[in-house]
């Protein structure tokens, strides 16, 4: 069973490793750095993107059993000295949720990311994604997608970087605004809320932001009922660890809201 915990410190949800196809660190060099800084707690939440190897691309797909293999030879090396948490990010897409239900069945997750990357195939960090100029009808197509991501039937909890596409889009002002979507941005949330999954703070911006999503969608998840949020640098090598933590936790503390972490138990 998976729980949802708080405490003062934040812990990291979303951390890649070369078990990811993007990834450019090693497992152990974070949970080193970790011990370092003197944190209680790691999170590891690799790439597995069903999706793309759904739709012919050449992403590698993690080996999940090396991954757990890992994790299971740090938690023992590193006992007592810091916590290590098992997790995955899942790529959504309709066809590949059969996949990632066998997958959450198989594996002792600690957690489970869900997120949408893609379009018709394509990632939105491609210039080939944005095939229309048209930033309201691209924004509006991929919330549609995350609208089917957490209504999916399989056992995720975390509901990763609502804005995904803001990171890359062509466009002068590329934040995806609450008040663009009001209608469909409300329901994306208020499915989060009642099926007792949690909204991610994103720290990869790419830009000046500070979050992805932005914080006005943050402010209407509280609104709506939300309490409790998780904290992920989306990192692929230390020079991200943790970063922006701080300007996250008073995003989430403005708006009443609890940062935490999930545990299986």
């Amino acid at each position: 069973m998976k729980r949802f915990f708080t405490e003062d410190f934040v812990t990291d949800l979303h951390s890649h490793t070369f078990f990811s196809h993007d990834g450019r660190e090693s497992a152990e060099n974070y949970v080193l750095h970790a011990i370092e800084k003197g944190d209680k707690r790691i999170g590891f939440s690799e790439h597995y993107d069903y999706d793309c190897y759904l739709c012919g691309n050449d992403t590698p797909l993690c080996d999940i059993d090396k991954y757990y293999a890992e994790i299971k030879r740090l938690r023992e090396k590193y006992s007592g000295k810091i916590e290590i948490l098992f997790g995955i990010e899942f790529g959504y897409s309709d066809e590949a949720v059969g996949k990632y239900k066998e997958l959450s069945e198989k594996y002792p997750f600690d957690y489970i990311i869900n997120s949408v990357h893609l379009t018709g195939g394509r990632d939105y960090a491609e210039k080939r994604a944005y095939t229309s100029d048209n930033k309201k009808s691209v924004y509006g197509k991929y919330l549609e997608d995350v609208k089917r991501s957490v209504n999916a039937d399989y056992d995720w909890q975390i509901a990763a970087h609502i804005g995904y596409p803001s990171r890359y889009a062509p466009y002068e002002d590329r934040t995806l605004y609450y008040d663009d979507y009001k209608e469909i941005i409300d329901e994306i949330l208020k499915t989060i809320i009642e099926r007792g999954k949690y909204l991610e703070i994103n720290a990869s911006t790419k830009c000046s932001a500070i979050s992805v999503p932005d914080e006005g969608i943050v402010k209407r998840y509280a609104e709506l009922g939300g309490k409790c949020v998780t904290y992920g640098s989306d990192e692929h090598d230390l020079r991200r660890y943790r970063e922006k933590v701080a300007e996250i936790k008073e995003i989430a503390d403005r708006y009443g809201l609890t940062l935490g972490y999930i545990k299986n138990v």
